[in-house]
């Protein structure tokens, strides 16, 4: 008999087995339960069900005929169509007539379904099938990856809490990707799909892409294909990638993830060239082998040079976390030797206030980097670290413990080794009636050794020091500091003394072919310095912008007495450059081997121009410079002392022109010989994504001369010119060229890189990149990102710039 449509709790209870009554369809229409929104969302969330219908039939009790936009919904999922039989007693569905599945960010569409409601077991004849993107993976969890390089590039939160040296790819060639882009939606067809289980599908003859409907560029195609709801997962066999009909990659299992997790199983293999290693392969397979813990694995082809092995194990935990990277290639054909890189590290926090760390990394040879990698920024590596820590920090102390060591690649200068370095710091503000008194203590004891594979020699401005000096150093350098300050301005007088100790061995040394000997000994030096600024600030208008423009002048004295250090080696200890930061520092050394003499001033202004609407800085500007009252008595060996009372002069502008310009610049004059010394000029054109260009300059007297233009513009609608050339004018040729192009389909990208690299130490080293990048799903070819993102500051991958800037 049909039943009105509002007894939508009475099926509810059926359908959960609940003892029912049918009323009469005669009965007074206010004697019925009354329905309600929220009590249908409590019977559905109690694990009943709604069924809506234009009609509905019951036959004996045992079987429920809903017709005419029929649905059945639980807490879970909807299914809906033109007819549903429902069989009490064994709890069997059947949709009859455009059958739709929708639930769990899933839609899955056919002509009729059958399906078991209580173990989920069924078939659809002739599915089609939507996914819908999910929320981004939790920060905390290692990311869907292929390879060491992708589990870096998405997994910043994991990267930024290690040390800056942790997770460096710059040992890396090409890497081959596998991602999920969480922004877009996937969908398929088979010729049958088989529910298997809560959460379990199974399909025959199917396509899987990312591509939106009507557009079938791409295709996974399997001769069956696995469907894991629960964990977002995808297992293809008798698989094939077709694109533009055209079969590119088969393999006899591909593992994939729609909703950004990440699953064990091969990749896409990676294919690239380049002149010094050949064509390469590299064939990489994925571990997933816990929430914190994963592995990658891959064996790289290099047809010059042979069959490179790689491995990274990476883990991640609440107190730790950490990651192991090691490359192997045994007999190179090109040099007979055995080659690899190993990279291990782990940092690990303790409770109160307690961490500690290491950071180990070792190559098997000098060349290794500059033959097989293709980074400017990897190439030119000269000293790898391996270290170890621990450390200590609270509101007052920060304690640290380093043991250091480096391995170094071409005869450049060798750093010390420190076996040990201990570290305490200590800062406190004490109340003193209306003001506060700012305590500081810095110690440090380091034992400063060298290995017996090291040369004795040190660079100088004006040769080498030839020296076995090894010894222990000591540093104590307590202070106190007063500030007053104002609304308008401040004043800080500081007091400190800073003293120095040195037990030495092996003092001899040879300087331009000139004998000396360092001394044992100790140094005490005190430091006065006087900090002072005023702000001013006014209201102007610029065009139709309201700013509000700063004045901020700035005097800063310091005075340290004059002691001989000529007899003090240098350990760790350098000139350090000159700067619009560094011209208000009490010693113009880095390091503690040198204590500079000084009584001297430093004047500096600085303007701003703040919109008054937001706030934000469009425009600052600082000039200062140093004068001197007394002559420069204390240096580096070899190096010239300054010449003339006054130090040079340095400038920094830094400009934000209408959202679109962006300009940064800093010079440094020397006014004694009416020279530049320094010049950094950067300007940067973005006016949306996808449109960037950057022109720099930098020179560095009788050191560097260099010119750097990039960028990424459109070419026509969805192509993409990309370019870097940096040349150096100092050499009159080319330190690192790329071209490129960039092609967006919208669910497919293409991009094609052509890098040329050269450094001071191999020839210049030619790299083809070329990359099909299929709906974020996978990448297949040598990925060229990492080179671009570096090398074009600002450039966006065209998948991901918005389609109303596409022109």
């Amino acid at each position: 008999m049909n039943k009105p449509l509002n007894f939508l709790l009475l099926i509810s209870c059926v359908l959960t087995h609940a003892p029912a009554r049918a009323a009469s369809d005669a009965a007074d229409e206010t004697a019925r339960p009354r329905v309600t929104e929220a009590s249908t969302a409590n019977a559905i969330a109690a694990g009943g069900a709604l069924i809506e219908a234009d009609r509905m039939e019951f036959r004996m009790d045992r079987r429920l005929d809903a017709i005419g936009n029929a649905a059945i919904i639980t807490d879970k999922q909807q299914i809906s169509g033109d007819r549903i039989q429902y069989e009490e007693l064994n709890e069997t569905l059947r949709v009859i007539g455009n059958a739709r599945i929708e639930g769990g960010g899933s839609v899955i569409k056919g002509p009729d379904l059958r399906l078991n409601m209580g173990d989920t077991v069924g078939e659809m004849k002739q599915p089609i099938f939507f996914y819908q993107p999910a929320a981004p993976a939790a920060a905390s969890a290692l990311p869907q990856t292929a390879t060491s390089n992708a589990i870096r590039s998405n997994s910043r939160p994991l990267r930024n809490r290690l040390t800056k040296s942790a997770y460096d790819d710059s040992n890396k060639g090409y890497q081959p990707q596998l991602r999920t882009n969480t922004t877009a939606a996937s969908r398929g067809d088979a010729d049958a799909m088989f529910f298997e289980g809560q959460n379990k599908k199974r399909l025959t003859n199917a396509r899987y892409t990312t591509c939106e409907a009507g557009v079938d560029d791409w295709y996974i195609r399997a001769s069956e294909m696995e469907i894991d709801d629960f964990n977002k997962t995808g297992t293809a066999r008798n698989a094939r990638v077709e694109f533009l009909g055209v079969p590119i990659l088969y393999a006899p299992k591909i593992d994939f993830s729609f909703q950004n997790l990440r699953k064990t199983g091969l990749l896409a293999p990676l294919i690239g060239t380049t002149t010094r290693s050949g064509f390469e392969v590299l064939t990489p397979f994925y571990w997933n082998i816990a929430p914190g813990m994963d592995a990658t694995f891959g064996t790289r082809l290099l047809s010059k040079r042979g069959l490179q092995y790689q491995g990274e194990f990476r883990y991640m935990g609440e107190t730790y976390q950490g990651g192991n990277n090691i490359e192997y290639l045994p007999s190179d054909t090109s040099t007979g030797d055995n080659r690899y890189y190993a990279k291990l590290q782990h940092q690990q926090d303790f409770l109160n206030g307690w961490s500690a760390g290491y950071s180990l990394e070792k190559v098997s040879d000098d060349n290794y980097f500059s033959e097989l990698s293709t980074r400017i920024t990897t190439t030119s590596r000269v000293n790898l670290a391996q270290q170890a820590s621990l450390n200590y920090a609270d509101d007052v102390w920060d304690f640290n413990l380093l043991v250091q060591r480096y391995q170094t690649l071409g005869q450049r200068t060798f750093p010390y080794e420190r076996l040990p370095q201990l570290t305490l710091n200590g800062t406190k503000d004490w109340e003193v009636g209306d003001r506060y008194v700012n305590t500081n203590l810095y110690t440090q004891w380091v034992s400063f050794n060298r290995s017996e594979s090291q040369p004795n020699f040190l660079a100088t401005p004006n040769g080498n020091l030839l020296t076995g000096v090894t010894g222990r150093r000591f540093t104590a350098y307590p202070s106190v500091s007063i500030p007053f300050t104002r609304p308008y301005g401040y004043i800080t007088p500081k007091f400190g003394a800073h003293h120095t100790s040195y037990q030495l061995d092996n003092t001899d040394f040879t300087l331009n072919g000139v004998n000396g000997e360092y001394q044992s000994g100790t140094r005490t030096l005190p430091i006065f310095s006087l900090d002072s600024g005023l702000y001013y600030e006014r209201n102007t208008r610029i065009v139709k912008n309201s700013y509000t423009q700063t004045l901020e002048p700035r005097l800063y004295y310091v005075y340290i007495p004059n002691r001989d250090q000529s007899a003090i080696p240098i350990f760790d200890t350098a000139l350090a450059d000159l700067n619009t930061s560094s011209l208000f520092q009490e010693n113009q050394f880095t390091g503690n081997d040198r204590i500079n003499n000084a009584n001297q001033l430093t004047m500096a202004v600085t303007t701003r121009m703040l919109d008054a609407r937001t706030g934000d800085q469009r425009f600052a500007a600082t000039l200062g410079q140093r004068f001197n009252f007394t002559e420069q008595r204390v240096g580096l060996p070899g190096a010239n002392l300054r010449r003339g009372d006054s130090s040079d002069i340095v400038a920094a502008v830094t400009a934000k022109l209408l959202s679109k310009w962006n300009v940064d610049a800093a010079w440094q004059y020397n006014t004694y010989d009416a020279e530049l010394v320094r010049s950094n000029i950067g300007m940067r054109y973005n006016p949306e994504p996808g449109k960037v260009m950057n022109l720099s300059y930098r020179y560095t007297a009788d050191l560097l001369d260099q010119i750097n233009v990039s960028g990424q513009w459109p070419l026509s609608p969805r192509w993409y010119g990309l370019g870097r050339y940096n040349y150096s004018l100092e050499e009159h040729s080319p330190i690192e060229g790329l071209a490129g192009l960039e092609y967006d389909a919208g669910c497919w990208q293409a991009r094609t890189v052509l890098q040329r690299v050269s450094t001071a130490t191999a020839d210049a080293n030619y790299a083809f990149f070329f990359q099909l990048e299929l709906g974020g799903l996978a990448s297949i070819g040598a990925s060229p990102m990492r080179y671009l993102e570096r090398g074009i500051p600002g450039y966006t991958r065209s998948g991901e710039i918005q389609s109303s800037v596409t022109p």
